[in-house]
């Protein structure tokens, strides 16, 4: 009889599609995904569920965290966590399970790390729910690019070759076991992550490589940040973000730009993709238009960020609802969704792992 009954407690993942999808939607937003996480069958049920929690999610910070705790980068339910002496750990939010992370050889030698200026500094994080095989990918001052992947016995020293400025980094983003980095003479480098062993740079498959990014300011228009995003399709998109000067009249804009492929010519474009969305800063297209918890919803063209992705000085900023805009490529505009609590002091917004077909934030 124990026999049988260890039989029956260990077929809790084959339970029936019908029943399981019963049970996921009764359950709390924070259950349902964490239950989506269980295995690869129950994410599947996940899916078809028809009251699935509303997304994107924004995580909003009332403190609680240790001053020199930082988080660089997100994936799914996870963020990279990062202290001032290059402490790393990845951490589920909904689980609260921790994954630590090796230290940096040698820190002492790059500097102080006084927090995440997202001016000097970028990351990127993708892991795999289920597996919780992960990537991560970070730059410190533009000068130096460290990468590390599940399995690995320390982190990799990214030096690309070439000299001067061209191997100063100015954005990362990835996918598909591809890191897309973005210097700042604007060139784009590819580099192969998916194999044992430093990251190898791709040249001869690298359609960017001879094609480097060129804007041109107008007299009016004052450019904040550069960065870069990839679609669905494998696309490089860059994203500019930027005010426009006309008379005693300042204007917030996001410009995005696609390269032709026939002419090799950088070109501004009015539409981010089929039915895709971006987070300003977090290297991936999403699919669009999503429910959100925090307002009716947001559609495709539309590019999140958070206030310091935007002039600082903009008089925008003095009657924002919150510290996370959305921007509406068809008209120009920008929201900022109202704060759930009055006492919240800062958000934002999270992206999900780009392995998983479902479009959500944290």
């Amino acid at each position: 009889n124990i026999r049988k009954e260890k039989t029956r407690c260990s077929d809790w993942s084959n339970l029936s599609p019908d029943v399981l999808r019963k049970i996921l939607e009764t359950l709390s937003p924070i259950d349902s995904h964490q239950a989506k996480a269980v295995c690869s069958d129950w994410f599947s049920v996940w899916k078809t569920c028809l009251n699935r929690p509303p997304c994107p999610l924004r995580i909003i910070h009332q403190g609680g965290l240790k001053e020199s705790s930082y988080c660089m980068a997100s994936s799914g339910s996870w963020i990279l966590m990062v202290d001032s002496r290059f402490h790393f750990h990845l951490l589920n939010l909904l689980t609260r399970k921790r994954i630590n992370l090796p230290a940096i050889d040698d820190w002492k030698s790059y500097g102080s790390f006084e927090g995440p200026d997202r001016l000097k500094n970028s990351a990127v994080l993708w892991i795999d729910e289920v597996k919780e095989d992960y990537f991560v990918a970070w730059t410190f001052s533009q000068h130096h690019l460290f990468t590390y992947k599940k399995g690995d016995d320390s982190w990799s020293n990214v030096k690309p070759r070439g000299e001067g400025s061209e191997s100063v980094f100015l954005d990362i983003a990835y996918k598909n076991s591809k890191l897309y980095v973005l210097t700042t003479k604007q060139k784009i480098k590819i580099f192969d992550v998916s194999k044992e062993g430093n990251p190898r740079e791709e040249k001869k498959k690298n359609p960017y490589r001879k094609h480097p990014f060129r804007f041109d300011e107008k007299p009016r228009e004052f450019v904040w940040k550069r960065k870069i995003a990839i679609q669905r399709s494998g696309e490089v998109l860059i994203i500019l973000s930027l005010k426009e000067k006309k008379y005693d009249e300042e204007k917030l804009l996001f410009y995005v730009f696609k390269m032709n492929r026939e002419s090799c010519e950088w070109e501004r474009v009015d539409s981010i993709g089929d039915g895709e969305m971006v987070v300003f800063g977090h290297g991936v297209t999403l699919r669009a238009p999503v429910e959100c918890c925090f307002t009716e919803g947001i559609k495709s063209d539309s590019i999140c960020f958070v206030e310091d992705d935007v002039w600082p000085d903009n008089q925008d900023h003095e009657d924002r609802a919150s510290d996370c805009g959305v921007f509406d490529m068809a008209t120009g505009r920008i929201e900022w969704p109202k704060k759930s609590c009055f006492y919240i002091n800062e958000a934002q917004w999270f992206v999900p792992g780009v392995d998983y077909d479902y479009s959500r934030l944290f």
